[in-house]
């Protein structure tokens, strides 16, 4: 039996896709499929009646091998090179309009069995559309699929077509949201105060939060030691935080912390996607998130909490994070690039880590400030250490000239910007945030542009 991964498969990192084959599950973003031929075109229609749906949903997945209760298909492949991005993407391009790329990656279970996940991006300021019907089965009329059609994901879960005004209201209220960042842009400035004048103890507010979370790091680090992890992570990682600005009174209820987490992270996944997501509610016992109190002695805020330090990680990254009710959050995270082969761990940074991790972060607070009505504005504080001694370098063919070398070994960024000028510009929030870090590195060229300009490759 061969799991070779085809050249056209996704090179993104799957680990935290694995959660949907471990604990398989059909929901309104997840489709459950049974092994299918490929070739057939009765199947081919089916699947862009799926994939239009879980576009016009927002986003979702099409997850391969299992039957609609979650158990394994008896039947495998021996081969999965059918499943790989230039099939699907024919597939689109066969039945729907506007057209768009779907990502293909395989997902390792945690007993090694490899399953092909499809990951459908959200639809963008138009809805998705059927443009051609599926095959004709007598006067069955077309299968699958049919011409013309909009379809939704609706409760069961199934990918239905749009019938009623109820059911176009999520839809057009998606496509206007996703269109409005060009008008958010002309008035920010003008109608928005100053950052300054929101609330002057915010960033005061943040940084206690990012060092009491530093504090509690610190602890788990040391009661896990050793960890399995090629460098030091107390002295070899970053931490990023966040703190959304309201009227301080609203906080979204513990018990529904991980769902509203699950939610943003798949909303996430359409600006920018790693593969291993940022406060992504792992599913499985051992990892899984849990609700603790803010403070050791039962007071604060109710916080969700992973600890992916102290456990035993099959892949992905050791990481360590915090959500607050009332809108704060940080994460601990190593350098990915001390886990590769390519050069020795230690040594090296990717510009390209750095700009993609801040801009997760970025969407991450933006999404979720959009949970609490009385939000006007975010304050992030950033932390890089361990970064004396690195060189700059790349993961891919980008060629950087050698002696980027850095020699101070941590750096602080904080920023705070309105929600209306952060949703307009949040490159510039992103330049802001992470070019200080390159700059120690004598990479002088970083800003807006640049990460505009890897927009292509963050999307």
């Amino acid at each position: 039996m061969s799991d070779d991964v085809p050249s056209s498969f996704s090179d993104s990192p799957s680990a935290d896709l694995a959660d949907l084959v471990d604990f398989p599950r059909e929901t309104l973003d997840i489709e459950l499929k049974a092994w299918m031929d490929l070739d057939n075109r009765l199947a081919q229609a089916k699947l862009a009646r799926h994939i239009a749906a879980l576009a016009n949903h927002g986003g979702g997945y099409l997850v391969f091998g299992f039957e609609d209760d979650g158990t394994r298909c008896p039947e495998r492949p021996t081969d999965l090179a059918a499943f790989n991005r230039d099939r699907f993407a024919s597939i689109v391009r066969r039945y729907l309009t506007p057209a768009f790329q779907c990502d293909v990656t395989l997902a390792v279970a945690n007993d090694g069995v490899s399953f092909p996940i499809v990951r459908v991006p959200s639809h963008g300021a138009v809805p998705v559309a059927a443009k051609a019907d599926g095959p004709h089965e007598g006067r069955q009329g077309p299968q699958g699929i049919t011409s013309g059609a909009h379809y939704i994901r609706k409760p069961g879960p199934e990918s239905a077509p749009v019938i009623t005004a109820e059911e176009w209201r999520p839809l057009i209220r998606r496509c206007v949201l996703n269109d409005r960042d060009q008008l958010l842009s002309e008035i920010a400035i003008a109608v928005q105060p100053g950052t300054r004048a929101i609330e002057p103890a915010a960033e005061d507010r943040l940084k206690n939060w990012h060092e009491h979370s530093e504090h509690n790091y610190l602890a788990i680090v040391e009661r896990a030691y050793p960890v399995a992890w090629p460098v030091d992570l107390v002295g070899n990682r970053c931490q990023l935080s966040y703190l959304i600005i309201s009227d301080g009174k609203e906080a979204i209820p513990g018990g529904k912390l991980r769902e509203v987490l699950e939610e943003i992270n798949h909303g996430v996944r359409q600006t920018v996607w790693t593969g291993w997501s940022m406060f992504f509610p792992f599913t499985r016992p051992e990892i899984a998130a849990s609700l603790h109190p803010e403070f050791a002695d039962g007071m604060g805020a109710e916080v969700l909490e992973t600890d992916l330090v102290s456990g035993e990680l099959q892949a992905g990254l050791p990481d360590y994070w915090r959500v607050a009710a009332d809108g704060r959050a940080t994460i601990f995270r190593p350098y990915r690039e001390d886990e590769t082969s390519k050069r020795p761990p230690g040594s090296w940074l990717s510009p390209e880590t750095v700009i993609r991790e801040t801009a997760e972060l970025v969407t991450h607070a933006r999404l979720l400030a959009e949970r609490f009505d009385t939000a006007i504005a975010i304050t992030f504080r950033c932390s890089w250490l361990g970064l004396a001694g690195r060189e700059i370098d790349d993961f891919g063919s980008a060629y950087w000239s050698p002696g980027r070398i850095a020699k101070a070994d941590q750096r602080t960024t904080t920023g705070t910007w309105a929600l209306p000028a952060l949703a307009a510009s949040w490159h510039s929030a992103v330049a802001q945030l992470a070019c200080p870090v390159l700059a120690l590195f004598g990479f002088n060229d970083c800003g807006a542009e640049l990460v505009q300009g890897s927009a292509a490759a963050i999307h």
